[in-house]
């Protein structure tokens, strides 16, 4: 499985971490932005992959794949799909919404599980968590980017909101990530009593309009943020 949760964090990095603002908007009225964002995903993929490149990942009766091949095929759906999503929003005025922004990311985690080796002997060298790494930045990317990415489809899905500016999102992000952290603390009730303190703190301050974030946007990223710090305890210890 190592394959598996380094094409999963590249594909993390290179779909929310690195894609900006202007990438995003780049990519919506432009082909050439639609191939530079799908461009940098195989970028992360050979450089996250490297070691396993030359082995072969698919193997059946009618063709085998090596991990080359694989990363062109993953990058080729990529374009495809997103390709398709700018054009059915441009072209039949296509909701842009969370339900769309969920379909596409199952479409591209499908493709990475298709062309991963499960029966290979690269799948099978330490079981489901055979690196600790590459889980850990999922779930980096999850509880600040990809996070942020969701909860705005579902706030303007909900009440029609812009997606947050550079202060809110930044200390949003920075807010979760901190919550997420508390539960790496050696200790499970003083990762816990520390990580409620946080949370209080965090609502205290909001409450009082030190910073601006929607109640959703607080407690749906906190929500998120514990169940990432948990899984990353588990990951970890």
């Amino acid at each position: 499985m190592e394959i598996f949760w380094r094409l999963m964090f590249g594909h993390l990095l290179a779909d929310f971490t690195f894609q900006t603002n202007f990438i995003n908007r780049w990519k919506r009225t432009s082909f050439a932005g639609l191939l530079v964002h799908c461009l940098m995903h195989p970028l992360f993929y050979v450089a996250l992959c490297w070691p396993f490149l030359r082995e072969t990942w698919v193997s059946n009766a009618f063709f085998r794949l090596n991990g080359w091949e694989c990363i062109g095929l993953v990058f080729l759906t990529h374009l495809l799909e997103d390709w398709w999503r700018v054009y059915t929003i441009h072209k039949y005025g296509m909701p842009d919404n969370t339900v769309f922004f969920v379909w596409d990311q199952v479409i591209h985690y499908s493709v990475i599980f298709a062309v991963v080796p499960l029966a290979a002997a690269s799948a099978a060298r330490a079981g489901f968590f055979p690196e600790k790494w590459p889980i850990l930045g999922c779930l980096f990317v999850l509880v600040t980017h990809a996070t942020t990415v969701l909860i705005y489809f579902l706030e303007k899905d909900m009440h029609g909101a812009e997606y947050p500016g550079f202060d809110e999102k930044h200390l949003a992000m920075a807010e979760r990530l901190v919550l997420a952290l508390c539960f790496l603390l050696p200790s499970a009730a003083g990762a816990a009593v520390v990580a409620a303190l946080w949370l209080g703190v965090m609502s205290f301050l909001r409450r009082r309009r030190l910073f601006d974030l929607t109640a959703f946007t607080f407690y749906m990223g906190a929500a998120l943020a514990v169940l990432c710090g948990l899984a990353a305890r588990v990951v970890y210890y």
